[in-house]
């Protein structure tokens, strides 16, 4: 639900006292450009994050904001393409005002409540928060909306062929942090996040559940299989690795990892990637594929 821009813009706007209007896509019928969930914040002066659709549906949008900042009503409306020649589908959103003296109100709540769902009215600005895992749908009136955190990368190693994944993450949306025995901070700095390791043993103890997704770019056999020891006793449900395929049979061979699906050895989709930024756009690739259940 959340991505760092997100909250970033988020924050922005509780520092200079800014009410906010969130558009969310709530239901789509046949191709769209955003699916349900996906949604765009504005604030009172008119500055936004995210994207829904085409230059017309943002202008839509923009103006029934400036509607719900004056009015505080919630507004719900269906955007079909004019042309029907287009393929283009039906898309359903709930416009809603979240205002500053009130902490945000829904929006601030589920800021609060991760891992829970976010259940709001499209008639009104009532709300709930459930204990249940819901994931987003429409019923009977009600949007139900899973709160998720940004999705959370832990990198191992820092050497300066990991700053192109970092980057490549950041601009996803993701957390990012790197772990490493001796961090190289000139080469890490864009990450949000970094873990110095005293002992390499350490790793083994630590707890892990705040991570969905791991690489091991450390390019140290030493420190691989005790690093891959560690995610393989956590839950992450994304575990890479980098290395040539003969060492990697190797590595499957070893550790059993034949079935687990979580394992991604050379680490990345093949693309022919021979660049650092065009491996650390295999690997993204490869875990957002994960993320959305397509692998």
């Amino acid at each position: 639900m959340f991505s760092k821009e997100y909250l970033s813009f988020i924050e922005h706007s509780k520092k200079e006292a800014l009410d906010i209007v969130g558009a969310s896509v709530v239901e789509t019928f046949g191709s769209t450009y955003a699916k349900a969930g996906n949604m765009i914040l504005v604030n009172s002066n008119f500055e936004y994050v995210g994207v829904l659709g085409s230059p017309a549906l943002h202008n839509k949008i923009l103006n029934l904001a400036k509607e719900v900042f004056e009015s505080k009503k919630t507004i719900y409306f269906e955007n079909a393409a004019k042309d029907k020649t287009s393929g283009h589908g039906i898309s359903r959103y709930l416009v809603q005002a979240f205002i500053y003296k009130n902490n945000y109100d829904a929006l601030g709540c589920a800021l609060k409540n991760y891992g829970k769902t976010l259940v709001r009215s499209i008639k009104d600005a009532s709300f709930e928060i459930i204990d249940q895992k819901d994931e987003i749908k429409l019923e009977n009136d009600k949007f139900y909306q899973k709160i998720k955190a940004p999705y959370s990368l832990l990198i191992f190693g820092s050497g300066a062929h990991v700053s192109s994944l970092i980057s490549m993450a950041n601009l996803m949306g993701w957390s990012t942090s790197v772990i490493d025995l001796k961090i190289r901070e000139n080469y890490v700095k864009e990450a949000d996040k970094l873990i110095k390791l005293e002992n390499l043993n350490d790793i083994l103890d630590m707890d892990l559940s705040s991570f969905n997704a791991s690489v091991i770019l450390s390019h140290s056999p030493k420190t691989d299989d005790i690093y891959l020891k560690a995610l393989l006793n956590s839950d992450l449900e994304y575990i890479g690795i980098l290395g040539n395929e003969k060492n990697m049979k190797k590595k499957i061979k070893e550790f059993n990892l034949y079935n687990d699906k979580r394992f991604f050895a050379p680490v990345g989709l093949d693309i022919a990637a021979n660049s650092h930024q065009s491996i650390a756009l295999s690997i993204c690739a490869q875990i957002e594929a994960r993320k959305n259940g397509k692998i």
